[in-house]
């Protein structure tokens, strides 16, 4: 049966054969060992189930031995090789006063059991009791090693390091290809969801190179990036390949929440590649107009720049323009067109989405007073107005003038289309990309 992840174990077998080294039938005086692989039989064992570790497993036919440590870092404890259906406890100290580290049914290959220990220093001490599940009992083997991650070198992408909910990334409805996570890595991605508002998630992997699931929680949950299918909002956990995640908010207020992407510790492979796709997010005002060339192409953040428009600034024409998830530093200007081309010509390393043939023209908002947007993102990649043409909202975005750069005025019923333009230079010299687009009808 698959189990929820419990742990970020990984079952590392020992070269040889295991060393004959049963443990004791009490806690009292434990066997010793360090590391290495130990053959044991608990036929004859009483099971007197002197400990319980946090999920309080019965353990049929227990038996104990004390570690101490030779190396530093992670050490994997596993039963790998064993020939019944094993349960796992790891406790820090030396006798049956030891305090309970982690428990483990099935986190292993099948039936077996695993965990990982992190931050053990030379010299640490820990009881390890092995027993049967249900009726379980038998010959098996005790793996006691240093951890050795079998992604080491598998390279990662450019949301690390997003290794839990306190380093989540901050995301925004697109599409986000080539993304890495491993099972000593996971990636947390942070966004908010409207009251009322449905969150789609998509995970795209083949699941021959490593088996993706994925975790959906309140950020403010104690749970939060723990991976153990306790008190997640969605998840999306199947063997095969990838994995769809449908929530609705009906908490009764914006709600702001955490991904979890994880591989599952049973999986054959322990790396893999994957995109995903967000729709449904974001919260805070809702923006007027109709989206075009939505997603526009990502920027080498790896987002794509979004534009939104919000009417009722009071100010000119009332249409306020904002755009987020651009390139921090990257300076660029709003943009005015009469018609829409989409999905538009390509330009650098985005697409210009207003059209420029069948008598239609575009304009550019960067010169004058009124009419001079430009600004420049950032390090959240929110882009500020530097021209003073944004009026409340702490200077973010631009203030549209009900004059244009195109010669015409903005009136009650008419309809515009507006898009950014922004630099792109990490991309490479004189790169540059564009938000997606916006039709706005005035009222």
């Amino acid at each position: 049966m698959r189990k929820s992840i419990l742990f970020g174990a990984a079952s590392i077998l020992l070269a040889g054969t295991a060393a004959a080294q049963n443990g004791t039938d009490t806690c009292t005086t434990p066997t010793a060992v360090g590391e290495g692989s130990f053959a044991f039989d608990t036929t004859t064992m009483v099971g007197s189930q002197e400990m319980t570790c946090l999920s309080a497993y019965a353990f049929n036919q227990d038996m104990f031995w004390v570690y101490t440590a030779t190396v530093a870092g992670d050490i994997v404890f596993d039963t790998e090789g064993s020939g019944f259906d094993t349960q796992l406890g790891i406790y820090s100290g030396t006798d049956c006063t030891a305090s309970c580290v982690d428990d483990d049914d099935d986190s292993g290959t099948g039936l077996l059991s695993s965990i990982t220990v992190t931050g053990v220093s030379i010299g640490d001490q820990f009881v390890v009791q092995v027993g049967g599940f249900g009726s379980g009992a038998g010959a098996g083997v005790l793996n006691i090693a240093a951890f050795v991650d079998p992604c080491a070198g598998f390279p990662d992408d450019g949301f690390e390091d997003n290794d839990d909910c306190a380093t989540a990334t901050p995301m925004a409805d697109g599409t986000y290809t080539g993304l890495a996570v491993t099972g000593s890595d996971k990636d947390h991605y942070a966004f908010c969801v409207a009251d009322g508002a449905t969150v789609t998630i998509d995970l795209i992997f083949t699941n021959a190179n490593g088996d993706i699931d994925g975790f959906l929680r309140d950020a403010a949950a104690v749970e939060c990036g723990t991976g153990n299918g306790v008190n997640e909002l969605a998840d999306g956990f199947s063997a095969s390949d990838n994995e769809n995640i449908v929530w609705t908010n009906s908490t009764g207020s914006d709600l702001n929440v955490v991904l979890e992407v994880n591989v599952w510790t049973g999986s054959s492979s322990q790396c893999n590649n994957y995109d995903m796709t967000i729709t449904g997010s974001g919260c805070g005002p809702t923006s007027v107009g109709t989206p075009f060339c939505d997603p526009m192409d990502p920027n080498s953040t790896t987002m794509s720049t979004a534009l939104i428009g919000t009417l009722g600034t009071g100010v000119e024409s009332g249409l306020r323009l904002e755009a987020s998830n651009g390139v921090p530093s990257e300076f660029g200007y709003f943009l005015i067109g009469t018609g829409v081309d989409d999905p538009g010509i390509v330009i650098s390393n985005g697409r210009l989405c207003l059209a420029v043939t069948g008598g239609n023209q575009f304009g550019r908002y960067n010169f004058g007073t009124t009419t001079n947007s430009i600004g420049a993102f950032d390090a959240a990649g929110d882009f500020q107005n530097l021209v003073g043409t944004a009026t409340s909202n702490g200077g973010y975005g631009y203030d549209v003038a009900t004059s244009n750069p195109l010669g015409g005025t903005i009136m009650s019923g008419s309809t515009w289309h507006f898009q950014l333009w922004h630099r792109d230079t990490p991309a490479g010299a004189g790169s540059s990309n564009f938000s997606n687009g916006l039709s706005v009808t005035f009222p």
